[in-house]
This record gives structure tokens, C-alpha cells and sequence, in this order.
């Protein structure tokens, strides 16, 4: 059989690929691109796959069977280990919506679509990444569908006779348009599934056809590597998770790699450095290194109930994967890719069983919730915060459809709106409790990471934010029967450009028409060039106009963070710190303090202080969360202490 020829510095590149992943994952944020590593495993998978399928289709030798055996063979073994390891672990230490999500994505890791299992539960209100432990797998799966639909395309081109080379790098960009499409209208699509993500396999499938021309001179073939080694450096130090991604960045560590592979392996920078035995050995164990590292990081972080470990514990969960993934490269992927010491009818009958196992496991812990008896009472009232939701928050995100985001007394027209961010979505019933608004009605306007600033916008802000303002904006003007609006959002993520459950990694810039250069600094000068076009607005319109002050923010998903306390038995964070908050909601606070004092329509109250006594700021009491996850408020929350602050304010004259 024609097979294709052993390149140790391919092995060399996966371990450029694994290392940062594993290091970006344990907490580098010196490495912010770390997570680029698996944009270089897909180019390196295009490349692979191409060259073995080109090669036997040529020589008359491909076998669909043949071909997937080997696919099971280097796949499955290593992953079902991984998963029914993981699944069994996390039924014992983690919170049961944890485990139970841990036994689902394992049934959909096992089926090839934990992509689409991971996509479908994304979204501005859904568990924190971190603590999701077969997250990792979405990539897997991205790969294992590309395994099933490339041999076909391929064998379809050469049946029908078709130029190959031409074919690929037409259909390369024409997936990357689509893709760069996606990342921007559809950013978690683009991110999860491989419509968007073909063109970084296809660019190693162009490499194999022969599309690009031979490198020729020595000079080119030592450049060539080497600036693609430096292209692949400097993107995990450019990019970083605050980007759109794929988008155009994802070219820089997929061209990069494909400079190394196309150069062949020949050059200094391969032999020494790519070539090299240590770097080769690590090569050879990342794949499971990459399927190891996830599962332990996040057990480390659910023990700890953090999602930021600290340098003992990274260090820690990075020597157990080394370990992990020694024990089963030897035990486990070498001796099934050796049809002597396991032939095909033996390789089904141990993965069938293994598969029946990790179907058996997952299902008991769906059926029981995740086990979830396993819970004292304690831990239930933490967990069950997470749920204390305001029941118009999910109905009121849309503008059109106003019919169901009415509140107050049902008899009276609608005379004032709540507007803003998701912030503003949790104080809401603070403020029908609060007797701020007496007896009127009121409606409510808020999107996620939106804030209803005039003329700017976040860096990052969802693409049909300006569309959401303008919406706002237009019924405004077609009810003149409003007479007051309430402003309130999460405007120290807006003033600062950082948040805390990110441990203020990567900010984010706030510009408008005014900018000249985006900066942390520049972003307190628009935030108030942006009100002051907001209140003109408002007060234009002839509308009175309330605005709410910022809101202590604890940085960690408050009600599981208490749970796995009470559970794993350890004392959950006192709260934070006061002068933490005073930092940044009292920092805002002073700013829409003062922009109220210059518009004599517009009247501020702060409520940060009515969570804080000495030196902490509480973000539970009497042993119940006062947050449904690391930054909104729960509804008892809102109504217990919230309410009260707005009305002593209004009893004070403020």
C-alpha cells in the first residue's frame, strides 16, 4: 500500500499546537492566543487526511472501510476512555446540573456532535465555560464530521474528473467568506460548527492536492518555515478571546502552519527545533494530552469552587495531564492502533463495550438529575438562586412584542420604561417594589452587553445592538404618553473596559464618532460624551429621567460557587471586598452623579452601599445567594435589598 511518509515535524507542530492550549486553559494570560492551538490541529488533520486519500485513490487502493477503521482506531479508543473517566468523576464531585451536563455532552462526544450539543446551550445566560468539562470536545467533533463528508467530496472530484487543486482553493474561499460572515452575524455558529471552520482544514487539503507551487532555493526553504513558525508565535500573543474569532484572524496560525508543512520538513527551524526528540515525544502525546487536560483543570476548579486557579494548582492540573496522557497514550492509543496486537474484530468488540458502558452511566445520571439527592438542604437553597429569575426578563428582550412586558397596575396605561443592559433587566423589580414610580405602569427594554449609551458602542457588542437602540429610540418617539425613563446597566464594564470574571484580562474599548484612539482612558471620556448625547435625547423628547447607579459585581457564579462550598464542605467567599466596589461602581457612580447635577430634569440614586457594611460588600445572606450566576442579581435580591435603597432615597429627596 502506498502510505504516506513519517514527518517529525509535524509531531513538532502539535506540540505548538497542544502546549498553548494547555497553558491558556491553566490560566496564561500572558498567552492570551493560546487557544489558536487547535486552528493548527485542523490544519494539520486537513493536510493528513488529504495526502492518505489522495494517495491510495490514486494508487486504486481506498477503502471507505479501510479508511474509517483507521479513524476509529487513533480516535475512539483514547476518547471513550476520557469521557466515561470524566462522566464517573463528575457524578461524585461536581454540583447535579454539572454532573448531568458532564453525562449529556459525553452521550453527544460519543455521537460526533458535541459541537452542536455545546452551540445549542451557549448563550448570554448560560453556564460559565469554565466548568464545563467536555467543552474540549467540540473540536473533536468539528473533525470527525469533516472525516465523514471530505472522503466523498473528494472521490466525487476525481470521478467526475475535475481540476482538484482548483476545486479546493475555490471551495477554501468560499468558506472562509462564509465563515468571516458568520463570525460576525452569528459569532457562536462560526465558533462551534464546521461550515465555518472547513476552510482551516481545506487549507491543508490544498497542500496535499499540490495547489501551491514547491518552494525552490535553499534561502526560501529555510525562510519559509521559519516566518511561519513566528506567524504562529505571534498570533497567540495578538489574538485574544475578546476578538471575533475565526473571523480573519484564524488565517494567522492556519497560514502559518501551512508554511511549515509546505516547506517539508527540511529546513533548520524543523530539524532542530520542530525535529527535535522532547519536542517530538510531546507530539506524540497530544492528543491526549489535549483530551485529558479539559476534564482536569475543570475537576481542579470544581473542588476549588473557582474558575481561576492559582499557580500551585495550575501547575498541579498540567503535571496530572502529562501523567494521564503518558498512561493512556501507552495503554490505550498505541496498542489499538496495532491491528496485530488488536485486530478489527477485537478493536469493535472493547469499543462497543466501552461505548455500552459510557451510554449506561450517562444515562442513570439523566435519569437521576445528576444524582441529585447527593445535595443537603443547604446546597439546594444555594443552587435553587440560580432559578430566582425575574420572569419578564426573558420576554422582554424583544422590542416588538411589548404585550407581555407590562408591570404595575394592570388598569392604568404604560407612562414610564426601564432601559439598559441585562443589569437593567435584574434591578427591574427593585423598582416596581421600590414605590419609586407610585402607582403607573411600567415596561421594560433591555439586551445583553447593550448599553443604551447614544453614539457609541463597545468594541464586542452584539452585531444587532445599534438595531436594538434604534428600535428603543423609535418608540419613544411614537408614545408621548411615556413620561419617565429609567436608566440602569453594567456601566463599570463600559467605564473600565474590564470585567471581573474575566480576572480583568483583555479590555474592551468604548468608542464613538469623537475617538481618536481607543484606550481604557479614552473610554471614561466617551461614557460621558455618550450620556450627555443620551439625556439631550431624552429631555428633546420632553421625558423626566431617572438614572440608577452601578451595582457590586462578585466576579464568581455566586449560587454554585456556594453550593459546591457547602457540599465539598469549605466556607464559600465572605463577598467583596469595599474597596473593590467603591473602585468601580463608586468611580461610575460619581461620574452619573455629576452628569445629573447638569441636567435639571435628571435625577440619580445610587444603590451599591445598600450591599456593604465594613469591609465586605455581601453577595449572599442568611445563607441565600443574592445573585443568580457572577454578575445579575437574583429577584429576591432586587425586591429585599435593592427596593429599600431606592425607597430611602426617594423619602431622603434625592
Amino acid at each position: 500500500m502506498n502510505t504516506l511518509n513519517y514527518r517529525p515535524d509535524i509531531d513538532g507542530l502539535r506540540t505548538l499546537a497542544v502546549l498553548p492550549v494547555i497553558l491558556y486553559h491553566a490560566g496564561a494570560h500572558w498567552l492570551p492566543g493560546g487557544f489558536v492551538g487547535v486552528d493548527i490541529f485542523f490544519v494539520i488533520s486537513g493536510y493528513l487526511i488529504c495526502s492518505i486519500i489522495l494517495r491510495e485513490s490514486h494508487a486504486g487502493e481506498f477503502s471507505f472501510i479501510r479508511f474509517y477503521e483507521r479513524r476509529l482506531r487513533r480516535i475512539i479508543p483514547a476518547l471513550l476512555l476520557v469521557l466515561l473517566s470524566t462522566v464517573i468523576v463528575f457524578q461524585v464531585i461536581a454540583l447535579p446540573d454539572q454532573a448531568q451536563d458532564a453525562a449529556e455532552s459525553g452521550i453527544s462526544a460519543l455521537l460526533s456532535v458535541s459541537n452542536f450539543y455545546f452551540w445549542r446551550h451557549s448563550g448570554y445566560f448560560a453556564p460559565s465555560s469554565d466548568f464545563l468539562p467536555l467543552l474540549h470536545t467540540w473540536s473533536l467533533a468539528v473533525e470527525e464530521q469533516f472525516y465523514l463528508l471530505f472522503p466523498v467530496v473528494v472521490l466525487l472530484v476525481l470521478k467526475f474528473r475535475l481540476p482538484i487543486k482548483w476545486v479546493f482553493v475555490a471551495g477554501v474561499i468560499a468558506n472562509f467568506a462564509f465563515g468571516y460572515w458568520l463570525s460576525l452575524a452569528k459569532p457562536s455558529v462560526a465558533y462551534y460548527l464546521l461550515p465555518a471552520r472547513a476552510w482551516e482544514l481545506g487549507i491543508g487539503a490544498i497542500l496535499a492536492a499540490g495547489a501551491i507551487p514547491p518552494i525552490k532555493g535553499s534561502l526560501l526553504r529555510e525562510l519559509v518555515p521559519a516566518l511561519g513558525i513566528g506567524l504562529i508565535v505571534f498570533s497567540m500573543v495578538f489574538i485574544h478571546s475578546g476578538m471575533t474569532f475565526p473571523g480573519w484572524v484564524a488565517l494567522m496560525p492556519c497560514l502559518g502552519t501551512a508554511m511549515v508543512i509546505h516547506a517539508g520538513g527540511q529546513s533548520w527551524a524543523a530539524q532542530r527545533l520542530l525535529a527535535a526528540r522532547p519536542v517530538v515525544f510531546v507530539g506524540l502525546l497530544s492528543y491526549s494530552l489535549y483530551l485529558w487536560h479539559w476534564p482536569v483543570l475543570v475537576a481542579l476548579r470544581i473542588r476549588t469552587a473557582t474558575a481561576h486557579l492559582d499557580l500551585p494548582l495550575a501547575a498541579l492540573g498540567i503535571v496530572m495531564t502529562f501523567l494521564l496522557a503518558w498512561l493512556s497514550w501507552r495503554y490505550v492509543e498505541m496498542p489499538f492502533r496495532n491491528r496485530r496486537e488488536m485486530p478489527g474484530r477485537t478493536m469493535l468488540v472493547r469499543l462497543t463495550q466501552g461505548a455500552a458502558a459510557l451510554v449506561l452511566v450517562c444515562g442513570v445520571a439523566i435519569a437521576t438529575n445528576g444524582f441529585s439527592m447527593k445535595l443537603d438542604q443547604a446546597a439546594r437553597v444555594a443552587l435553587a438562586a440560580s432559578k430566582d429569575i425575574d420572569p419578564l426578563r426573558d420576554m422582554c428582550r424583544n422590542v416588538a412584542d411589548r404585550s407581555q412586558c407590562k408591570f404595575g397596575p394592570k388598569e392604568v396605561p404604560v407612562t414610564y420604561a426601564v432601559i439598559g443592559d441585562s443589569h437593567a433587566a435584574t434591578i427591574r423589580p427593585a423598582i416596581a417594589a421600590s414605590g419609586l414610580m407610585g402607582d403607573a405602569a411600567g415596561t421594560l427594554f433591555w439586551y445583553g452587553s447593550c448599553p443604551f449609551l447614544d453614539g457609541a458602542e463597545m468594541e464586542h457588542q452584539p452585531s444587532d445592538c445599534a438595531d436594538f437602540k434604534a428600535d428603543v429610540w423609535a418608540f419613544l418617539q411614537d408614545h408621548p404618553d411615556l413620561e419617565t425613563v429609567i436608566l440602569a446597566g453594567r456601566l463599570a464594564k463600559v467605564v473600565t473596559g474590564i470585567i471581573p470574571e474575566n480576572a480583568g484580562a483583555y479590555p474592551e474599548f468604548f468608542t464613538d464618532a469623537q475617538t481618536v484612539t481607543p484606550s481604557v482612558a479614552e473610554n471614561a471620556r466617551v461614557f460621558k460624551r455618550a450620556y450627555a448625547r443620551t439625556l439631550g435625547r431624552l429631555e428633546s423628547l420632553g421625558l423626566n429621567v431617572i438614572l440608577l447607579g452601578s451595582l457590586p459585581e462578585p466576579g464568581f457564579d455566586v449560587p454554585r460557587t456556594m453550593a459546591l462550598a457547602r457540599y465539598n464542605g469549605f466556607q464559600p467567599p465572605q463577598g467583596v471586598r469595599v474597596s473593590e466596589v467603591a473602585e468601580r461602581a463608586g468611580r461610575v457612580d460619581a461620574m452619573l452623579s455629576l452628569i445629573a447635577g447638569q441636567h435639571p430634569g435628571v435625577r440619580f440614586i445610587p444603590v451599591w452601599e445598600s450591599f456593604c457594611s465594613g469591609q465586605w460588600c455581601q453577595t449572599q445572606q442568611n445563607g441565600v445567594p443574592l445573585y443568580c450566576d457572577d454578575d445579575h442579581l437574583s429577584f429576591r435580591a432586587a425586591a429585599t435589598i435593592v427596593a429599600p435603597a431606592i425607597a430611602a432615597a426617594v423619602r431622603a429627596g434625592r
